[in-house]
């Protein structure tokens, strides 16, 4: 994936990649799809863009401090919290080299230690933070995303995961209600449409 980023924006990329490689595996492309996902839901939504695109970049970093024993439980309620407290931390450090306004790190910080809430029961007060979560979740409209996610799951074929993202995406509201702008909606209807035939022709191959 090309995603085109200012200057100030490679700038966070680039401290931040050592991070992303002691992360999960796909953390980087993660990172830049959620940033891309920002940069187009910031054209119709009026919010800071260092700020958001800042939190975009860093959001998942906390997992670089996590053993990769812990990561394989990554919706543990410790390790959600945990990634979250950890990756403010990381992304203040971070965001301090580049001389980021003081202000600006620390709505960013919050947004960070946030923004998975959801997972553990919490909810998003912000609207800075239920923008990322959005980003965050159009992470799953990626056909990277969704094949790794296959991976993941020896249980669950091609056809059964994508049942399970078509229920997430129209149904379970702690994903429902972060799918909110207009962008996003054709998003997720794209890419279910898009994964529905690919799933098809691929099932048909072996029938």
């Amino acid at each position: 994936m090309n995603v085109k980023l200012d200057k100030k924006y490679r700038q966070i990329f680039k401290l931040a990649r050592p991070y992303y490689k002691k992360g999960r595996e796909a953390d980087e492309k993660h990172h830049l799809v959620v940033a891309d996902m920002m940069q187009e839901i910031l054209k119709e939504v009026d919010l800071d863009e260092n700020v958001m695109m800042a939190a975009a970049l860093l959001h998942d970093i906390g997992y670089a401090k996590i053993p990769p024993s812990k990561r394989k439980t990554h919706w543990a309620d410790k390790v959600v919290r945990d990634h979250m407290r950890y990756g403010a931390e990381i992304a203040k450090k971070i965001l301090k080299k580049i001389n980021f306004p003081e202000e600006k790190i620390k709505k960013a910080c919050e947004i960070i230690a946030t923004h998975d809430n959801p997972t553990i029961g919490r909810q998003i007060a912000s609207k800075e933070g239920k923008i990322l979560k959005e980003a965050d979740i159009l992470w799953m409209t990626t056909e990277k995303a969704f094949w790794l996610d296959v991976k993941r799951r020896e249980e669950l074929g091609a056809s059964d995961w994508l049942k399970v993202l078509k229920q997430r995406f129209t149904k379970e509201k702690k994903y429902t209600k972060y799918l909110a702008t207009k962008f996003a909606k054709r998003k997720v209807k794209k890419f279910l449409d898009e994964m529905e035939k690919k799933t098809k022709d691929l099932w048909e191959k072996y029938i």
